[in-house]
């Protein structure tokens, strides 16, 4: 096979993403049923001994303790910014939306345009009082769009509209980082990254009006930098942008003498920010010169080029969030290449290239 040539062209770089993110999915799938696997055997142990080697206790009670076992062990590898392997922001936080049904309304009090491709909405109002800030820089929410052909004012009774309602106008729930959150002022500041015309929370942001109430879930959140870590490393795309921000203002003000990188992938120069960072925090901007696709981003390819000298030494905090295939390719490399700790490992995917979702 070595001997053979082989052309690259867009098709065939395409499958081979879509070869490499199944792997990458068996490879998650079979380490988490090991991980289960054992966990049950310990909690069996810790059953048996605790009830005297009572046998069939042990097996009337054993889907009981499977269960407890699996959402411990959610807990433990999402702990310390952790998010396990690869999760979703869908995925990862069903348990808030589970837990926490009730509505947070705010009414839209401000909206910027931020260059060509983002759209900033401040919202605020008495319902203001109903949100319950917490300490993530990756802090998000779930934003509920439901058809305004319906008349419908917010908050809504989503299960009843699921039941009720054809398909096509149940309503969605889009997940956002929070940019901003101004306790003072009773504001929050949410960035919306705009593709013209596709999506959902897009088109609605560019022309939302002032005045206009959102619905939304959350916060949630699992990422915060740690001040005590030897270095950190970020990395994202137009989506993390929010997040990214938050991550190194936190940095500047808790942390000025932190070193590392921040990796940033954009459409152009026209789509990058002004940060702030520390001093020590080198911040790269990427520019795929266009929309993204698998060929043209080279965001995961910067950060395997870091040459072995240029890696720092010590414990690495990581926060890699953005378009699936890039986080999936990256949590191979800085868990297996790089030797990064799992429980100091932040990932995301924030979207996935082909599909509708913004």
């Amino acid at each position: 096979m070595g001997s053979k040539h082989h052309v690259s062209t867009p098709a065939t770089d395409e499958a081979y993403e879509r070869y490499r993110a199944a792997r990458e999915q068996y490879a998650v799938a079979k380490y988490e049923y090991k991980a289960a696997k054992y966990a049950l055997k310990a909690a069996r142990m810790r059953e048996q001994a605790g009830a005297g080697g009572g046998q069939q206790e042990r097996r009337g009670r054993h889907g009981h303790h499977h269960d407890r076992h699996d959402k411990h062990d959610r807990h433990d590898r999402r702990g310390h910014g952790a998010l396990g392997p690869v999760e979703s922001r869908d995925s990862m936080d069903r348990s808030m939306e589970r837990g926490k049904r009730r509505q947070v309304v705010l009414e839209v009090v401000a909206t910027e345009r931020i260059g060509e491709h983002f759209q900033r909405l401040t919202l605020g109002g008495p319902g203001f009082a109903d949100f319950r800030d917490n300490h993530f820089t990756d802090k998000y929410v779930k934003i509920l769009f439901v058809d305004p052909a319906l008349g419908l004012e917010p908050p809504y009774d989503v299960q009843a509209l699921r039941r009720d309602l054809p398909k096509h106008q149940r309503p969605v729930r889009r997940t956002y980082t929070v940019h901003s959150v101004d306790a003072e002022a009773g504001t929050v500041v949410i960035d919306f990254v705009l593709h013209g015309g596709a999506g959902v929370a897009g088109p609605w942001a560019a022309r939302a009006a002032v005045g206009e109430k959102v619905a939304f879930a959350g916060p949630g959140g699992k990422y915060a930098p740690d001040a005590a870590a030897d270095a950190h490393l970020l990395v994202g795309d137009e989506s993390a942008l929010p997040a990214l921000s938050a991550a190194l203002t936190e940095l500047t003000a808790k942390a000025p003498a932190a070193v590392g990188r921040a990796i940033i992938e954009v459409g152009g120069p026209e789509d990058e920010w002004e940060l702030s960072a520390p001093a020590g925090v080198e911040v790269t901007w990427l520019h795929r010169g266009g929309e993204y696709t698998p060929t043209r981003s080279g965001l995961a390819a910067a950060v395997e080029s870091i040459g072995r000298e240029e890696w720092p030494d010590g414990r690495v905090h990581a926060f890699v969030h953005g378009e699936k295939t890039m986080v999936k390719r990256l949590r191979r490399h800085l868990t297996e290449d790089r030797g990064v700790d799992r429980r100091r490992l932040s990932l995301s995917s924030y979207w996935t290239h082909g599909t509708a979702d913004d």
